[in-house]
């Protein structure tokens, strides 16, 4: 009591409510409208203390909008809301519908859905506005396509279809029903153009999760599941791993011992063929020479474990 209805309407329903109220004033006399909305459901403190375990949850409601004008002191708009409950029609995996409350979608000739019945909302698990001017198409089974596309194609050569036989339709929660449809269409008579497609729709069988409200992935869940991907991509591109700051402290070492030695040898007078040859004829020192040529502590007479390499092998 006190507080604001629409803090309690979903916040991708709060434009379409806000419209139908605009509208609903806009209307001189006093008209009913009705409208499907979702509607938080209050969290109570049966789970617990804790926030975290409080998670905020919606049922969507068919809205009956009523306004009063209540004359006392001052002249005041009340707005009357009656709220229905929708619960999912089905109650066990892929249920047999016996008597469903058929339902009429309408869409146009690039398949953009124009319409869909309130009635379908129990049965399919979407709002209108959720579905409205999305691709139709794009609800039926991909494996029953080849057999709409003869539909269609009856469709416009005949103007309609009796009933089709069963095919499947995609439910809110990602799982697929069997309806039957007895289809019609509007041809314009001056364009001589299909203008839209009218489906009035039975349900045959339920989906294998009986509550269509269910969502495959929230909003919520698919961002933080993007963040993640997005954070081992970061990983992968920007931060540079323990074996890679090794390998980057190793050549940085190697490259100041190459820097180092290399300038030993520019500082370094040269020595006549005489010097060399003594050098080389004095065991002591010929060991001490092959092992300080080694750049980077990579040298092809090297021996890992002896320093004293063949005395055989000719200097490179």
């Amino acid at each position: 009591i006190g507080r604001s209805f629409i803090d309690f309407v979903h916040p991708r329903d709060r434009n379409t409510f806000a419209s139908q109220i605009t509208s609903g004033l806009a209307v001189p006399k006093i008209v009913n409208s009705t409208m499907v909305c979702r509607i938080r459901r209050y969290r109570g403190l049966t789970t617990g203390f804790g926030v975290k375990d409080r998670v905020v949850t919606f049922m969507p409601f068919l809205l009956k909008f009523t306004f009063k004008n209540i004359c006392d002191d001052e002249k005041v708009i009340y707005l009357v809301i009656q709220a229905t409950p929708f619960f999912s029609a089905f109650r066990i995996p892929n249920e047999v519908v016996a008597k469903s409350i058929p339902f009429v979608m309408r869409h146009s000739a690039n398949g953009n859905l124009e319409y869909i019945d309130p009635e379908s909302v129990p049965y399919l698990g979407y709002l209108p506005q959720d579905v409205t001017d999305k691709d139709a198409l794009l609800l039926y089974h991909p494996e029953d396509l080849d057999y709409l596309q003869q539909v269609y194609e009856n469709i416009v050569k005949e103007g309609g279809v009796p009933r089709t036989k069963p095919y499947r339709m995609m439910a809110q929660n990602g799982d697929y029903l069997k309806v039957e449809t007895e289809w019609s269409s509007f041809i314009n008579p001056w364009s001589k153009r299909l203008e839209f497609v009218i489906g009035k729709h039975h349900i045959i069988e339920g989906p294998a999760n009986p509550d269509v409200f269910q969502s495959p992935l929230s909003e919520e869940d698919k961002n933080k599941a993007q963040k993640f991907r997005e954070g081992i991509v970061r990983i992968m591109n920007e931060v540079l791993t323990k074996p890679a700051e090794v390998a980057k402290q190793q050549m940085t070492k190697r490259c100041q011992d190459l820097a180092s030695f290399m300038e030993s040898l520019m500082e370094e007078q040269p020595k006549t063929d005489e010097e060399l040859r003594l050098d080389i004829q004095d065991p002591d020192h010929s060991y001490y020479e092959r092992d300080s040529v080694m750049l980077g502590g990579i040298s092809p007479h090297h021996d890992y474990n002896d320093s004293k390499s063949s005395i055989g092998t000719p200097l490179s």
